[in-house]
């Protein structure tokens, strides 16, 4: 159920320093840490010898040493160090994934190496690029990564599960448009004339009503970034604008549960802290919002004797293009 060719992200770049850090990614156990010259490295969390987590180690200089027998390995995973013995068996040897640091986070690729072409990560620049302020997090959901995929596709719910920030009923009455090319997914919905939003009335100071629009994009394995914003139709809030970009990296860390790194970044009002304290603990409480609901979805998917087989109507067209994307390429490197 998991892409392998494919960038994933693994961790934020403040996460990983000089000790070991372990974390699943698609069902493997990974450790990861930084050299001494600050370069990031991605192991696989077992020793070859006797399967023992190498994350409950430690780091000799640049070299991973496991807890249990002392065996040493180094960036490349060659073993270079077993106690009492001079000789070294060429088995010993720990898998090593390609990771590179770029857009404020560490990108793994856990299939073929020779595949893992860094110039073909997603593109985040707004994490980082200069005229726009970020602000982001983790939350780890307890549910399959492509219930994400499906409730970023289709905001619909907006209207509902997130009244008191980003919802109102101008969202869920206000059909959206979807296309497909290649392995792209485009959802898009023009909402005009309509009541701000409260974070949007708050972030901005919005007096009257809006041309909102929310403009969706899915890129494999898992990532959906989000055009949105509004412009003020009021001649008392002329020259109002808001607009911000939603990234949101999705990475499986089992069947059931998914590491989820996000970002919302702005262009205006850049050096108000204040806003941003409040897009970051508003956009928190929307993704809580969130979870409570898909980790609900997910238990009652486990559960259902029939299967947990999911329905289709007009507003999960992204959700359902996206899943036959992810499907297509899962068979593909199946075979």
């Amino acid at each position: 159920m998991f892409i392998r060719n494919g960038w994933y992200v693994a961790a934020t770049a403040a996460e990983v320093g000089r000790s070991l850090l372990a974390r699943w990614i698609c069902n493997e156990p990974l450790v990861m840490f930084r050299k001494e010259d600050g370069t990031p490295v991605a192991m696989e969390d077992r020793c070859p010898h006797r399967k023992t987590q190498l994350s409950l180690g430690s780091l000799v200089g640049d070299e991973v040493q496991c807890l249990y027998h002392g065996l040493r390995f180094d960036c490349d995973g060659a073993c270079t160090f077993v106690p009492g013995q001079d000789n070294i068996p060429p088995r010993l040897r720990a898998r090593v994934y390609p990771l590179v640091e770029k857009y404020t986070w560490l990108w793994i690729w856990l299939g073929e190496p020779a595949l893992a072409d860094p110039e073909t990560i997603p593109d985040y620049r707004w994490n980082d690029a200069p005229g726009w302020t970020p602000v982001g997090g983790y939350l780890n959901f307890g549910a399959d990564y492509r219930l994400l995929v499906d409730n970023l596709l289709d905001l619909t719910h907006e209207t509902y599960v997130h009244a008191r920030t980003i919802g109102n009923t101008a969202v869920a009455h206000t059909p959206q448009k979807t296309e497909t090319e290649g392995d792209i997914v485009r959802v898009t919905r023009i909402m005009k004339d309509c009541d701000p939003p409260p974070l949007f009335r708050r972030a901005r100071n919005f007096t009257g009503n809006i041309d909102r629009w929310q403009k969706i994009s899915f890129e494999p394995p898992a990532h959906i970034k989000i055009d949105a914003g509004g412009a003020a139709v009021s001649p008392a809030d002329e020259g109002k604008v808001l607009n911000w970009w939603i990234l949101n990296a999705l990475t499986p860390e089992t069947a059931g549960s998914t590491h989820y790194f996000w970002a919302v970044s702005r262009n205006f009002s850049q050096d108000d802290d204040d806003l941003s304290a409040l897009v970051h603990r508003q956009t928190v409480q929307t993704f809580e919002e969130d979870r409570d609901v898909l980790e609900s979805q997910q238990r009652m998917i486990e559960t259902d004797p029939a299967g947990g087989h999911l329905l289709a109507i007009n507003c999960d067209a992204g959700g359902v293009a996206a899943r036959r994307i992810i499907d297509a390429r899962v068979r593909a490197e199946a075979a």
